[in-house]
């Protein structure tokens, strides 16, 4: 649908213009047609569309945020308060010796939810996205068909352009053969790689008679693929000279095709109590992005991994970074970085930039528009556009952008919001919800009911599993998904496992930073995370 914002435009485009007033014209086709200072006349063909008038209101009309690094289908499920904190590495808290827990948590909540009521937990988890601002999130689960075409891109099976498969995603490290033959010749300019390396404890230098030093022959591995299009997740126990050796690869090459390290500073102190080392990467000409990780270990959306970076940036880090670089991370790099694989742009607003937005309520008028998004919690998101249609926000902002089918959801931060998030559950939905168009009310109701039950829910999904003959990759196939793990995949699939006797599953993990929230992290005493609540009115 064609739309007019109107008010303070924040562009993050090449020249970091900020028009004031301006205007962004939404294209039919879910581009951006135009974006002009508000004095200049309107392109052909928005004559008659609906106008958002934020004028004389100092509201921000940003890029939709980006959030470069998750695993989405474990966003249903609180702060997880694991013992034995700082791991070495990340396969020491998978390690049930290290970390009892983790499977009942973290693991088995995670797939009888996505198992048992997989279109409700997306449409959770999407909106848990978009009350953060977020407009493209990356982790999207493994699943028996394709999940694409909610209200949030989901990077890693967006198709864009359309029709090919252009992002690249590996949560598990790939075998140095598989690396070197086939993964590397995929990165011609046109794909990308999302691969996590390297997530553990930082030493000076690497050594071979340390146990972590695995996660640095990671990076060794990885050596093939150090080229355009390589965004590294994590990267927490890299040196700066491995950042150079990284950066060796590209530095005659255009700065748009530089290589990404996606920051998740919070999930990095929670389970290592140190995070990456992105001032040295930054310094090799390396782009930064940031990521909010999973909830058990990570922030709500990304507008919190903001501020966890901001305060690291200011305690730790000298203030290397500017108001306007920290912004960067979380709009113009991870869309530069995707740029590579989609062509258009997410992260800045210029003609034919995708229509992702953010309207963000100017809280702070007396300080910059990249401050104000630094500082801005879920209360102060107004409106979020995904493809060119309004899917949060206030109600007289859903309602003056033509919003349809826009339903009621719990107060943000006191206030009252609006969304449109009905996906079609589908022939081949299994499980609460299956067949079902869900509202919001629906979502909740759906995966409540499994959390009631969790064991008779995770054995009728079981059973519609094993009722569907055909292909799994059928648009009518029953849909489950599987997180990260392909052996979750194959051992759901295959009806082997049930679930653990006197499993519960937690309540359904709010959409805001809450009391909950800062309580637990206020429990870890961890000085880089304890000090994000004072960004929260609380």
């Amino acid at each position: 649908m064609a739309l007019v914002l109107r008010g303070t435009v924040v562009t993050f485009d090449g020249e970091h213009r900020i028009l004031d007033p301006g205007a962004v014209y939404v294209g039919d086709d879910g581009r951006l047609g135009a974006v002009l200072p508000a004095g200049q006349a309107a392109p052909a063909g928005f004559g008659t569309a609906p106008v958002v008038d934020l004028l004389g209101t100092g509201a921000l009309v940003l890029p939709g945020l980006v959030d470069l690094h998750g695993h989405l289908q474990y966003n249903t499920l609180p702060l997880w308060e694991a013992v034995g904190v700082p791991y070495l590495h990340h396969d020491r808290w998978v390690d049930e010796t290290r970390a009892p827990d983790y499977s009942t948590s973290v693991t088995w909540p995670a797939r009888v939810l996505g198992t048992a009521a997989p279109t409700a937990l997306l449409a959770y988890i999407e909106v848990k996205a978009l009350v953060g601002g977020s407009t493209s999130v990356q982790g999207a689960p493994r699943a028996t068909r394709p999940i694409d075409g909610g209200p949030v891109r989901i990077v890693d099976v967006e198709k864009l352009p359309a029709g090919r498969d252009t992002v690249l995603t590996a949560a598990l490290q790939q075998h140095a053969d598989v690396l070197r033959d086939e993964t590397a010749g995929k990165l011609d300019g046109t794909r990308v790689l999302i691969y996590h390396v390297a997530e553990g404890r930082h030493f000076a230098e690497p050594d071979p008679a340390q146990p972590q030093s695995h996660v640095h022959q990671e990076f060794k591995d990885l050596a093939p693929c150090l080229k355009p299009g390589l965004i590294c997740v994590h990267g927490t126990a890299l040196t700066p000279a491995e950042f150079a050796a990284w950066q060796d690869g590209v530095t005659a090459l255009d700065p748009a095709e530089r290589g990404t390290v996606v920051w998740s500073p919070f999930s990095n102190h929670w389970l290592y109590h140190e995070t990456t080392d992105v001032v040295a990467a930054s310094a090799q000409g390396l782009r930064i992005a940031l990521g909010s990780d999973w909830s058990p270990s990570g922030t709500k959306h990304v507008l919190g991994e903001l501020k966890v970076a901001d305060g690291i940036n200011h305690h730790d880090f000298d203030g290397h970074f500017d108001d306007r670089a920290l912004c960067d991370m979380v709009t113009a790099n991870p869309g530069d970085a995707l740029a590579t694989a989609w062509g258009p742009q997410v992260g800045r607003l210029a003609a034919g930039s995708s229509a992702d937005l953010l309207v963000l309520e100017r809280h702070e008028p007396d300080e910059d528009v990249y401050r104000n998004l630094v500082d801005a919690t879920e209360r102060h998101v107004l409106l979020v556009v995904s493809r060119g249609v309004p899917r949060y926000g206030t109600g007289p902002l859903m309602t003056a952008a033509g919003a349809a089918d826009a339903g009621a959801i719990e107060p943000v931060g006191g206030l009252r919001r609006r969304v449109a998030v009905r996906r079609p559950g589908g022939p081949g939905a299994t499980g609460a919800g299956a067949g079902a168009t869900l509202d919001w009310p629906a979502v909740k109701r759906a995966l409540e009911k499994v959390r009631r039950d969790p064991r008779a829910a995770w054995r009728d999904a079981q059973d519609g599993l094993a009722a569907w003959g055909g292909p799994l990759d059928d648009p009518d196939a029953p849909l489950a998904l599987f997180g990260d793990m392909p052996e979750g995949e194959a051992a759901a699939l295959a009806g082997t496992d049930d679930v653990p006797a006197g499993l519960v599953i937690p309540p359904l993990d709010a959409l805001t930073h809450d009391a909950a929230f800062f309580a637990a992290v206020d429990r870890s005493g961890i000085p880089e995370l304890t000090r994000l609540k004072d960004y929260y009115d609380l």
